[in-house]
């Protein structure tokens, strides 16, 4: 199956121009400011590379899904720094994203697993 590969999805926006990988690097590692970034137009760009290829890679969606919820955390945060909110390092921050990553993995395996035994 032809994949989109989301940390390979080239952006060519206002405040970056990379791969998405590079921008989850330079944003956890506080280099680009996150307030920059139009997370509508990483979007936007992730949808136009989904509507090149067929069929629909579910896998890389959930990824993605991922990857740009914790990017407006992150930038709900910086929006807000009034609140309360525990102040996460760059590897703490990469370490969080790790473990949703890793639990959204587990789940679509858990997912895959009972929808096998539905179908037996």
């Amino acid at each position: 199956m032809l994949g989109v590969a989301v940390r390979d999805l080239d952006l060519d926006l206002d405040a970056f121009a990379g791969p998405f990988d590079l921008l989850l690097t330079l944003v956890l590692k506080e280099e680009l400011e996150l307030v920059d970034v139009e997370v509508a137009g990483v979007i936007v760009a992730f949808l136009e590379r989904v509507a090149e290829r067929a069929p629909l890679d579910l896998e890389a969606c959930g990824e993605f899904l991922v990857l740009v919820s914790a990017l407006l955390e992150l930038k709900a945060r910086e929006l807000f720094p009034d609140e309360e909110v525990e102040e996460l390092d760059p590897e703490e921050a990469a370490e969080e994203l790790a473990e949703r990553l890793a639990a959204y993995r587990r789940f679509r395996v858990a997912a895959a697993w009972l929808d096998d035994r539905l179908a037996a």
